[in-house]
């Protein structure tokens, strides 16, 4: 929800490069996207401005990543296979994107997202979400009910997910020793992430009792039997979705050029985003 800069993925609770230097994967960490749901807004909010998130991850950043930035950025080596990733409002929005984008996308993992927008769960999962950053959702999707809040409802239709590689996770809100570890005995914090991460729970159930009637689907479910709508969780499940994507993109093959960023250049090969060939899938989140 905060879309931290720099991204909470790398900073999140000791997440970060060292987890990925062994993988054949370049990926993408997009931030700066507040409350957003990572969607395409129908108007301008007075708090949160212009977003165009969905535009900018599916048409205008490949192109990017394939060009490079002259004089500062070479194209990302990739052999075409995408995957994405996320947790929270970003796991929400990434199955989403995967379902609606079925060519663009090979493999998706969601870490204690709502899936389903238009049953009483879901719609308030989008609109505390907007509203925390004190956003309106009716700028995002319009109102209750209208086409756009059924066209991101994921749990209701799911079959652009049919033949992808998909991982799940989420816990069951209940607060265990990793939690009281690190958040001790503040109470805002376990109540509001035991309310979140139970929300995520049983939507998470829904969306894999949906996708039992999706042909081909390579699923694989994580449910934590404790645990909070905060980092000690989602860390725990961010190596097994990304190796679970992994697993259903096209194998990494040797990049001709040295590896950079932040991946060892004495490394068989980088994967990453379009472009060039000679490489391994991306990984989107």
């Amino acid at each position: 929800m905060g879309s931290e800069s720099p991204s909470g993925w790398s900073t999140g609770m000791g997440w970060g490069d060292p987890a990925l230097r062994d993988r054949a994967v370049n990926v993408i960490a997009p931030t700066g996207a507040p409350a957003s749901m990572w969607s395409d807004w129908q108007a301008d909010d007075p708090v949160l401005g212009p977003n165009m998130w969905e535009t900018f991850l599916i048409d205008e950043l490949p192109p990017l990543l394939e060009q490079g930035l002259s004089g500062s950025a070479a194209p990302l080596a990739h052999n075409g296979s995408w995957g994405v990733m996320g947790l929270s409002m970003g796991a929400s929005a990434a199955v989403h994107l995967a379902n609606t984008n079925p060519g663009m996308f090979d493999a998706v993992a969601g870490i204690s997202g709502a899936y389903s927008t238009m049953d009483e769960l879901g719609y308030q999962y989008a609109r505390l979400t907007v509203a925390a950053r004190n956003g309106d959702a009716t700028n995002m999707w319009g109102p209750r009910g209208s086409q756009a809040w059924r066209d991101h409802d994921t749990v209701a239709d799911p079959s652009g997910l049919a033949g992808k590689t998909v991982y799940l996770s989420a816990a069951t809100g209940r607060v265990g020793s990793a939690e009281l570890g690190h958040f001790g005995s503040n109470e805002m914090i376990l109540v509001d992430g035991h309310v979140l991460e139970k929300g995520s729970y049983e939507s998470t159930r829904k969306l894999e009792s949906a996708l039992a009637g999706v042909a081909g689907v390579d699923l694989r479910m994580n449910y934590m039997p404790t645990g909070i709508h905060n980092w000690p969780v989602f860390v725990t499940q961010m190596l097994p979705g990304l190796d679970h994507i992994l697993s259903g993109l096209a194998p990494a093959v040797p990049s001709l050029r040295p590896a950079s960023g932040g991946v060892d250049p004495g490394s068989a090969g980088s994967a990453g985003s379009l472009g060039s060939t000679g490489s391994a899938g991306s990984l989107g989140g």
